[in-house]
């Protein structure tokens, strides 16, 4: 098991299409840095005074990103269907239970990886606009948003995750991850503007935990439990029950 996970990391790492959107990722965090000095969704006072609040406005706005990165997600899993990788990987004595968690235990971490580097790349560009003065807070902002974030965006991926072990195919997993997420979104948009129920997304609940400031915020909690139970179950039982050779 362990060295299937390191197996793993080691090839999405050296990914080349992985490595090109991770580093694009970056370039686009850095160059839309100076957008949320005039729009910045996440910070409830208005304009940004301080680093903290670009980047809770860039954590706050980064759905367009995981709908992005839930494409990419699909499409180097799908990948591996198509390419019958996985099928080897079964004919070289892998069990399906450990492949299915490799794939959890690394793809979840590596998709968070790029939607952490977009806030990041903000604050270096605005780092010399604004300086460090809160230092302390600014850390904590980071780690709280980060634990919610890499909760609630894993959650996210589960979907892309699904399609590819229900669909096993790659254009056909990119096409349903985008039309899903998308639709998500859409939602998530027009459903805030006119009080249609959002709070069971994950979008959501990132949004609100940069919002509401609270180390404990056990609604987010539920729903990020919540989409684990249902989409985890979903995911290993269309992957056990699919033929592989």
């Amino acid at each position: 098991m362990l060295n299937l996970i390191k197996m793993e990391r080691y090839q999405l790492f050296r990914n080349r299409i992985y490595q090109i959107s991770t580093l694009a990722v970056f370039v686009l965090g850095f160059l839309m840095a100076d957008t949320y000095l005039i729009d910045s969704p996440g910070n409830p006072g208005g304009e940004p005074k301080t680093l903290t609040d670009i980047w809770n406005s860039m954590i706050y706005d980064s759905t367009f990103l995981l709908i992005l990165l839930s494409c990419l997600l699909a499409f180097l899993l799908g990948q591996e269907f198509s390419c019958r990788t996985i099928d080897r990987e079964i004919t070289a004595g892998h069990s399906r239970s450990h492949i299915f968690a490799a794939r959890l235990v690394v793809l979840l971490p590596a998709f968070n990886l790029p939607a952490f580097i977009y806030p990041a790349a903000g604050c270096l560009r605005e780092l010399s606009r604004f300086g460090l003065p809160d230092g302390g807070i600014f850390l904590q902002t980071v780690l709280r948003t980060l634990v919610y974030s890499l909760l609630q965006n894993s959650a996210f991926f589960l979907l892309p995750l699904l399609c590819c072990f229900r669909l096993r195919d790659m254009a056909k997993s990119v096409a349903a991850a985008a039309l899903v997420t998308f639709t998500l979104a859409l939602y998530l948009g027009y459903g805030m503007m006119l009080g249609f129920p959002v709070r069971f997304l994950p979008t959501f609940q990132i949004r609100e935990a940069v919002v509401l400031s609270d180390w404990f915020y056990p609604e987010g909690l539920m729903v990020a439990l919540i989409w684990y139970a249902v989409l985890i179950p979903a995911a290993w039982g269309a992957f056990r029950r699919c033929e592989l050779k």
